[in-house]
């Protein structure tokens, strides 16, 4: 039986296909110099059912994929080399995980470790070390949906894992009022409170262009954040805005063929998922289908 998840997969993985049939006729044109591509996961695992939580072992091809084609940096070394005089090489890439899933490290640390591969992994503050769940994995086991606990945080960052924020309880600050301001700064405090380290990047949760506001990147900025992540599809380089940086999502429906696509040619085509209108026709599209 085809569940209504399934059926969501299917077809995006056939949407995925043909707009990389597309993109084939321009086929490279992101894997030049002074191009960074921004990877985005989620979970990974076999257990969370969620579009956007990718299966161990597609996980594991994925990383062996990167390791032997593209030169994976550190998010913030990556920026660096992409606003400095230099620019970043052919074919560079960064891994980033939003939400800060528990299963981030009981699955996706060890994959990232045997490859000396590094990553940054945006927490959502208020939720770490304790059982509590996001409200969109509410119709999910909540075992499959626990975030990390502060203790597998500070070992993964003496493992060179890099952490940011992802706000203090996963608001979309564009709604939010004074308490936007909370969300991104206490998030801020919180998180270098506990690893005694600096925490400059953050990821907006929800991540398109109606999540979050001008006011919500001057706070930001004030903040002490040296970039601001989306999750709107494509490409960085020398001219895209550092606090509204773009990332190639990578899901559930994504095969080889679809991630190699995702990295080369569809990812101009994709951008259409960022306009409002395609968000509204995608959440009715959802509420048909009863996901």
């Amino acid at each position: 039986m085809i569940t209504s998840i399934s059926l969501k997969i299917i077809l995006k993985r056939v949407l995925l296909i043909i707009l990389a049939l597309v993109g084939y006729l321009s086929l490279w044109r992101y894997r030049g110099k002074d191009n960074l591509l921004i990877l985005r996961y989620h979970s990974v695992g076999d257990k969370r059912r969620h579009e956007v939580n990718v299966k161990m072992w597609a996980f594991k091809e994925q990383m062996r994929y990167l390791v032997k084609n593209y030169s994976i940096m550190p998010l913030k070394g990556a920026i660096n080399a992409l606003y400095g005089k230099e620019g970043v090489k052919k074919c560079t890439v960064v891994i980033t995980f939003d939400d800060g899933y528990r299963d981030n490290y009981y699955q996706a640390f060890g994959v990232l470790r045997n490859l000396a591969i590094p990553a940054t992994i945006f927490l959502v503050a208020e939720y770490i070390g304790t059982d509590r769940i996001l409200s969109h994995d509410a119709y999910d086991n909540p075992e499959n949906n626990r975030l990390l606990s502060w203790g597998q945080v500070r070992e993964m960052a003496k493992a060179g894992i890099d952490f940011g924020s992802h706000t203090l309880s996963h608001a979309n600050l564009a709604c939010l009022g004074i308490a936007k301001e909370r969300e991104i700064q206490e998030s801020k405090r919180i998180i270098e409170k506990e690893l005694k380290k600096e925490v400059w990047a953050i990821s907006y949760p929800f991540g398109l262009i109606n999540n979050f506001d001008l006011e919500a990147k001057e706070i930001v900025k004030r903040a002490g954040y040296l970039c601001g992540l989306t999750a709107m599809n494509g490409v960085n380089n020398e001219k895209t805005d550092i606090f509204a940086l773009r990332r190639i999502g990578i899901e559930a429906s994504d095969n080889m063929f679809t991630f190699k696509a995702k990295l080369n040619v569809a990812l101009d085509l994709l951008t259409i998922k960022d306009r409002p209108l395609f968000k509204k026709a995608l959440d009715l599209f959802n509420r048909l289908i009863g996901v």
